[in-house]
């Protein structure tokens, strides 16, 4: 594989307040704008497919393929272009070329069984619980009480994947990457589908089509996965900030190989969570360690992405 350049120190200075905020704001206007021509595409794609009088399922099914492979590319695209340029736009292939593949494939594996799942979970007519036209007054604090929950249940599943030896199997995956950059933030199939049984499918049987009602949070929400991975310094938070929402410094340390800070900052989202049950390292500014698995190397090929978890033991 080939050498992947590492951003030299005077690259790493953190932008101000300012710059912080001009960047983010951009970022998430740019995001919601994707998502706004995703969405066209979704629907116009809808209105093709009726015509050519496919079934439900596969209709809905292309449309999820369409729409989540698209936003993937769209989305994390925009973190790529601010790492690359920091590069002086070089080595591309190096640096993306396999979390590009191993990211579509599986997203579209999982897309695939979610469909599956929904599509069985509609013809038992399961419903949800809850809709958020019935939460009335409640609908104010609705997007942070949410995120919250979302956040926990994430804290909790990051934890097990990393306790249980079945669940770690998919999840060494995720963190055998080094060199970690926006695009090279997938995970193994296998997890993403733990991750569809056990907080994807309670939330939407919980609570009816929460995504409209928390508008731009939600863009953040989805951008986060991108941005925490990113190596480039140019994303990282205002340090005061960073004890509040994880952002790439928080999260690389996490990725570390450093024995020290294993099993900190499982967080994807709220950072408070660490601290609140015991497993928060406070990184400094800047602070970018090698990440990898000693004695586990990369995965090589798609074939070995897929079979890899079902092998010898890690």
């Amino acid at each position: 594989m080939a050498k992947i350049p590492t951003i030299a120190s005077e690259q790493l200075k953190q932008p101000g307040y300012w710059r912080f905020i001009a960047t983010f704001t951009i970022l998430l206007m740019a995001a919601e704008l994707l998502l706004y021509v995703a969405g066209w595409i979704q629907q116009h794609l809808w209105f093709s497919l009726q015509d050519m009088e496919i079934g439900s399922i596969a209709t809905n099914t292309t449309l999820a393929l369409t729409n989540g492979i698209f936003t993937f590319l769209a989305v994390a695209g925009l973190f790529v272009a601010i790492e690359w340029r920091q590069l002086r736009f070089s080595d591309f292939r190096a640096r993306y070329r396999d979390g590009l593949i191993y990211s579509v494939t599986a997203l579209a594996i999982s897309i695939l069984v979610q469909a599956i799942e929904f599509n069985l979970l509609r013809s038992l007519g399961v419903q949800p619980l809850f809709a958020v036209s019935d939460l009335g007054p409640v609908l104010i604090a609705f997007p942070l009480a949410y995120l919250l929950l979302l956040g926990l249940m994430e804290y909790w599943l990051h934890r097990a994947l990393h306790h249980y030896d079945f669940l770690w199997r998919f999840h060494a995956i995720h963190h055998q990457i080094e060199d970690l950059n926006a695009a090279r933030s997938y995970s193994h199939f296998g997890q993403d589908v733990i991750y569809i049984l056990l907080i994807t499918t309670p939330l939407v049987l919980l609570i009816d089509a929460p995504q409209q009602h928390i508008m731009l949070v939600t863009t953040f929400y989805l951008i986060s996965n991108y941005y925490m991975h990113s190596d480039a310094p140019a994303l990282s938070f205002p340090a005061p900030l960073r004890h509040v929402v994880a952002d790439n410094v928080y999260h690389h340390q996490h990725h570390t190989r450093d024995v020290r800070h294993i099993g900190k900052n499982y967080a994807s989202f709220f950072s408070f969570f660490d601290r609140i049950f015991g497993t928060q390292y406070m990184p400094k500014d800047g602070e970018f360690p090698k990440t990898g698995i000693d004695g586990y190397p990369p995965v090589a090929s798609l074939r070995d992405y897929l079979s890899r978890p079902f092998g010898p033991k890690v």
